[in-house]
């Protein structure tokens, strides 16, 4: 199947359908295909509400935004209580490099959200930055939610 990622082991519910193999989104509630980017996604989202307590009702998968009159597709944003953008997420599949590309990429994201934390990561690499009065502050991890 696909490779382990630097995140906690997970047991994704799988399913074959038309030759396909699907993963079940715990937050879209069905079952999607399963890509490179998918797995890396669905790691993020338990690690995101397993590990470090974010509620699932606060987190939106494959959110439309506009930006710069086209439409853009985040991958997974968290809410705060107030509905206020708290942390962008961009997933990249294991073999796509983190490089100023993907980061331009987040910062696009980032001019219309203005989350206070984003996180770039292809499932073994992950950038995680915090925003704040101007200023980048590059985070060794994702804190938990608050």
């Amino acid at each position: 199947m696909f490779s382990p990622l630097n995140f906690p082991a997970v047991k994704l519910r799988l399913r074959e359908e038309k030759n396909q193999t699907q993963v079940f989104d715990v937050i879209r509630k069905k079952y999607v295909l399963l890509t490179p980017e998918e797995w890396v996604r669905q790691h993020v989202i338990h690690f995101l509400t397993e590990e470090k307590k974010f509620p699932a009702g606060l987190i939106e998968v494959e959110k439309q935004i506009s930006l710069f009159n086209t439409n853009k597709r985040v991958d997974v944003l968290v809410r705060n209580k107030s509905l206020k953008p708290l942390l962008l997420v961009e997933c990249k599949a294991i073999d796509v490099a983190l490089t100023q590309t993907e980061i331009n990429q987040l910062a696009r994201y980032q001019i219309t959200l203005q989350a206070t934390y984003c996180m770039l990561t292809n499932g073994i690499n992950h950038i995680i930055m915090k925003l704040e009065d101007g200023k980048v502050a590059f985070l060794q991890e994702m804190p938990s939610y608050q």
